[in-house]
């Protein structure tokens, strides 16, 4: 079993979210997104906007990436329009 942490993506992991996409032959995932570490070396990502999901497939972790749409569910960013929605029918 490894270990593994799911951390925010800053600007200086945008580089990592390329190496992701490139290894995995997809187009790489845009900020802001989660990156998931296996034993510190980055093995998926998820975009925080869209759910699209790249993985490093030389580094198979079978249910990562149920992991990483897990912790997006719990992200909800300041003036979503939900939050719009819900100010407009309070008024």
């Amino acid at each position: 079993m490894h270990a593994y942490t799911v951390r925010r993506a800053t600007e200086s992991d945008r580089a990592t979210l390329a190496w992701l996409g490139t290894l995995a032959g997809e187009r790489p995932v845009a900020l802001p997104a989660l990156i998931a570490d296996i034993d510190g070396i980055p093995a998926a990502a998820i975009s925080l906007v869209d759910g699209y999901v790249v993985r490093d497939p030389f580094r198979p972790a079978p249910g990562l990436g149920m992991h990483l749409r897990l912790h997006r569910s719990g992200w909800r960013p300041q003036g979503t329009p939900r939050r719009q929605l819900r100010a407009a029918w309070s008024r």
